[in-house]
This record gives structure tokens, sequence and C-alpha cells, in this order.
């Protein structure tokens, strides 16, 4: 019987594996798809629903496509960047909602054999998120993320974006605390509580955030807010909370 069920899942069509991914409500998830070199400049797809080869059973409806040699793409919610010289994809899900949990589909757009796909298995849980921050100059803030992982020891960065990229801060590379210039995390895992400061703030700090927990080699999720820097009445510390908690 094991044998027969091997024979089976090689013939079947395109698949190349599966993967589960966890999101919270509010924030997102970034998924790495990862394919055959030789389909470096075939188009990639992100889509919802069963393997796409098999339209019996139900499309799997297109979410955002490459387009012609374009390595990187945004629609909406969504944006995918093709690294042709690493035979990997990235697709970006932002504003993460309990609705979108489902099957989805990683996949290359073959012309001539059947695409080749991964799926992958969305679950998003309930989560709290927080979209702006206000700080005041020469003041200090704390943002509390409450995260939840089942992989051990996960990787925790913080960056500000800008330009379509997130300029790193900081990360906690596996340790408990990290400390560079005016800014500092510290992970206290057994609460799964990470908390990041910023000290002796600037007009400058003023923009959009991230921090981003890898949770595995397949995936990350995140959550972003926007920090706003006022002059005026000097606090020690405004605290803001993000919570990600099931």
């Amino acid at each position: 019987m094991k044998i027969i069920w091997t024979f089976t899942l090689l013939m079947i069509p395109g698949v190349l594996s599966s993967i589960s991914v966890t999101g919270y409500s509010g924030g997102g998830v970034s998924i790495t798809c990862r394919y055959d070199e030789g389909y470096t400049d075939n188009e990639k797809y992100f889509c919802r629903g069963q393997n796409p080869v098999t339209p019996q059973i139900g499309w799997c409806s297109d979410l955002i496509k490459t387009e012609e040699k374009d390595k990187w793409f945004d629609s909406g919610r969504f944006s995918l960047y093709d690294d042709t010289t690493a035979a990997v994809f990235t697709v970006t899900f932002r504003d993460l909602s309990e609705q979108d949990s489902g099957t989805y589909q990683c996949a290359v757009d073959r012309a001539i054999i059947t695409d080749s796909y991964t799926e992958v298995k969305l679950k998003v849980l309930t989560g709290q998120k927080i979209s702006a921050v206000t700080g005041y100059s020469g003041g200090n803030v704390i943002i509390n993320y409450k995260y939840e992982t089942l992989e051990e020891n996960p990787l925790v960065d913080v960056c500000k974006t800008g330009a379509d990229q997130c300029f790193p801060l900081i990360n906690t590379n596996r340790a408990a605390e990290w400390t560079h210039d005016r800014f500092s995390v510290h992970d206290d895992r057994s609460a799964r509580l990470l908390r990041v400061f910023i000290r002796e703030l600037n007009v400058n700090n003023s923009g959009e955030y991230k921090i981003i927990v890898e949770a595995s080699e397949d995936y990350s999720f995140f959550s972003e807010f926007h920090l706003n820097i006022r002059d005026g009445e000097l606090l020690s510390f405004t605290h803001a909370f993000v919570s990600v908690v099931n």
C-alpha cells in the first residue's frame, strides 16, 4: 500500500510541496515560494483555490501575477518579488482578516506543460492592530509586540520602510536582547513578548515601521505602524501595544 501511495503522488502533475502559514488579522505575511531554476524567465503568480491543474474541483483565482520580465509587482493588498538568482519568489499579503483563511497556490506559468505550484494553507488568527504611535522630541517610546509562533527562537527584525525598501534598524538574531544606537529590542521568549525601545526621539524618526517575526524558512508574519514625532511637552515614555495572541 505504501508503494502505491508514493507512486500516486509522483504522478500528480505540477506538485512541488505544501506549506502551512499562520497570520494575524490586521497584520500580514510574507511567503517564500521556490521553483525550478529552469523557469526563471516564466511568469509567477499567486492564486486562491485548489490545485490549478484540476479545474474539476474548483478554479484557482489569480490574486497577483508578474508580467513579462518585471520582477517586482504590486497590486492592492499583494506584492510579488521574483528573485531569479535564488529561484524563489516572495508573496506579501497585507491587511489580513480571518476571512482570508483558506487554500492558496504559489505557481509558475509554464506554456506547454502543466503549471508547477506549491500549496499554501493559510490560517488567520484574531489579532489587534495598532496603526499609529505618537512620541515627542527628546522623549522615548516603547512598542510592545505580543506574538505566537510554533517555531522556537524565531528571528525578529525591526525596520523602517521607505522607497519600496525596509531599512533594518535592529534584529534579535536569536538572542534575547540587542541594542543599536538609540534603538533596542528585548525579546521575552517565555512570555513571547517583544519590546522595541526608541530613545531620544527627533522628527527624523517619524515614518512607517515594520516588526517582522520569521516563523520558519517558508514564511514570516509582520505588523506595521506609523510613528509620529511631535514637538511639545516632554513625556518620559509613550507606550503602544500590538497584540497578535490567539
